[in-house]
C-alpha cells in the first residue's frame, strides 16, 4: 500500500546521488585519506509526481542505517581514485491491511486470515559502490577538476512495483485485480538501490578566502544505465572556519531526471493515506500508479567538521530532502571520522630544508580554508580540501 521508492544513499551524507567527497582540492601525491563513515535516514512522508509531500498510507514509517568506507589516494598532485562502499540495513514497517471482502460463508474466516496484507519488510547487505577518478584542470586562481563516477549494483534485488513487476500498467492491473492483490504476490519492495549502474561525469569549481571561507560548486551529467532515466546534478557548499579547530558548513544538491525510465511496475498507494487499516472497504481507497525507474530530488545539508589533530577531523551533520518526485521526504543525520596520512613504503624522500618543519607543512595542506603564514624559505604549497566532507548519498527507500 505504499508508494515505490528508489533513492539510494551513501553515508557521510547524501541523497539524491552520492556527492558527498567532491572536491576541487586534490590529495597530494601518495596521500591516502580513509574516512569511516554512519548515518540513520527516518521518513513517514513521500513524494510523487505532483512533488507534495504526503504521508505514508497505513502508518507507514521507514528507516536505513548505512555504515560506509571511503578510501581516497593521490596517484599524483593533480590525480586521486576514490572507492566508496557502503553496508545498509533498511526497513519499513507498516499497519496490515486487507483488501478484498469475503463472502459472508463460515469459510470467511479462513479467507480473511489467507488474505491479509501486510507491507513490513527490512532488507540488510552491501549497496552500491562507487569508484571515481578525479583530476585537477587548474589550481590557480580557483581550483578546477573534473570527475567522472562508476557506480556498481552489488546483486540485490531491484525495485518492483507493490505486488511485483508483471503487471506493469494499470489496465492490466485492474483486469487482475482478484489475483494479482494476494500476500504471496506482495514484493519485497524495500530496496538498497537501482540495482542498476550509473556513469556520472561532473566538473568542480572551488574557492578559499582570506577571512577563512570556503565555497565548492559542482554540475554534471549522470547517465543511468539498464533503463533509468538519466539526470543532470549539481550541488553547492559553503564553509566557514571559526578559531583553530572548527568547520561549520551547509549546502544542498540536485538531481533532475531529464529522460523517461523504464516502467518497474504498477505501486498501490492510498487516495487518503490517513484512513486507518480498519476503515479500508475493498479496493476503494487504492490510487494506482505505473511507476518509472526515474527520481528528482533536492537534499540539504549542514553540519560541522572538528579538526582534531592535523590528520584527523570528526564531521556530523543534519540533511533533509525537501523535495523531489519518486523519492522520500527523508531526515538524515550523519557523523564520520577522517585520517589523512602519506604513504612512502618503499619511495625515496628528499630531504627537507632545515627551516621547514614537517608538521607546518602538513598543517599548511590539510585545509582549502587554513591560511598559514610561510617562512621565507619555504616553498609555497597549494590547499587542499577537508578529510572529511560534509554529505553522502539519500539510503534507498521503499516502493
Amino acid at each position: 500500500m505504499r508508494f515505490l521508492f528508489v533513492l539510494a544513499v551513501c553515508a557521510t551524507t547524501w541523497c539524491a546521488v552520492p556527492q558527498a567527497h567532491a572536491s576541487p582540492w586534490t590529495l597530494r601525491q601518495r596521500q591516502v585519506a580513509f574516512v569511516a563513515g554512519y548515518d540513520y535516514q527516518w521518513a513517514n512522508r513521500e513524494f510523487i509526481e505532483d512533488r507534495e509531500a504526503r504521508r505514508f498510507p497505513l502508518q507507514g514509517r521507514y528507516s536505513a542505517s548505512t555504515f560506509t568506507l571511503n578510501t581516497r589516494f593521490g596517484l599524483t598532485d593533480d590525480l586521486e581514485l576514490e572507492l566508496t562502499v557502503p553496508i545498509k540495513f533498511v526497513s519499513y514497517v507498516s499497519d496490515p491491511v486487507i483488501l478484498l471482502p469475503g463472502d459472508g460463508s463460515p469459510q470467511s474466516f479462513d479467507f480473511y486470515q489467507e488474505n491479509i496484507l501486510d507491507f513490513s519488510q527490512s532488507q540488510a547487505g552491501v549497496g552500491d559502490i562507487w569508484i571515481t577518478g578525479r583530476y585537477a584542470l587548474l589550481h590557480d586562481p580557483l581550483p578546477i577538476a573534473v570527475e567522472l563516477r562508476l557506480k556498481a549494483p552489488t546483486g540485490y534485488d531491484r525495485p518492483e512495483g507493490t505486488f511485483g513487476s508483471d503487471p506493469a500498467t494499470i489496465a492490466d492491473f485492474q483486469a487482475q485485480i482478484a489475483s494479482v492483490v494476494n500476500p504471496n504476490n506482495v514484493s519485497d519492495d524495500v530496496t538498497l538501490g537501482d540495482g542498476q549502474v550509473d556513469l556520472n561525469l561532473n566538473f568542480l569549481m572551488g574557492a578559499s578566502f582570506p577571512s577563512r571561507t570556503f565555497m565548492v560548486v559542482q554540475a554534471g551529467y549522470n547517465l543511468r544505465l539498464q533503463g533509468a532515466g538519466d539526470q543532470v546534478l549539481a550541488s553547492l557548499k559553503v564553509g566557514q572556519a571559526i578559531g583553530e579547530r572548527l568547520l561549520v558548513y551547509a549546502g544542498g544538491n540536485f538531481a533532475y531526471a531529464v529522460t523517461q525510465g523504464d516502467l518497474i511496475g504498477v505501486s498501490v498507494a492510498a487516495i487518503d493515506p490517513s484512513l486507518p487499516a480498519t476503515e479500508y472497504q475493498g479496493t476503494d481507497n487504492l490510487l494506482l500508479r505505473e511507476v518509472r525507474l526515474e527520481r528528482d530530488a533536492i537534499d540539504i545539508q549542514v553540519g560541522g567538521i572538528i579538526r582534531v589533530t592535523d590528520a584527523v577531523e570528526f564531521n556530523v551533520g543534519y540533511g533533509r530532502t525537501v523535495w523531489g518526485r519518486n523519492t522520500a521526504a527523508s531526515n538524515a543525520v550523519f557523523l564520520s571520522l577522517g585520517v589523512r596520512t602519506v604513504v612512502t613504503a618503499g619511495v625515496q624522500e628528499e630531504p627537507e630544508p632545515d627551516v621547514v618543519e614537517p608538521e607546518e607543512a602538513l598543517v599548511e595542506e590539510e585545509y582549502e580554508y587554513e591560511y598559514v603564514e610561510e617562512p621565507v624559505e619555504a616553498e609555497p604549497t597549494e590547499p587542499v580540501a577537508p578529510t572529511v566532507q560534509p554529505a553522502s548519498e539519500p539510503a534507498p527507500a521503499p516502493t
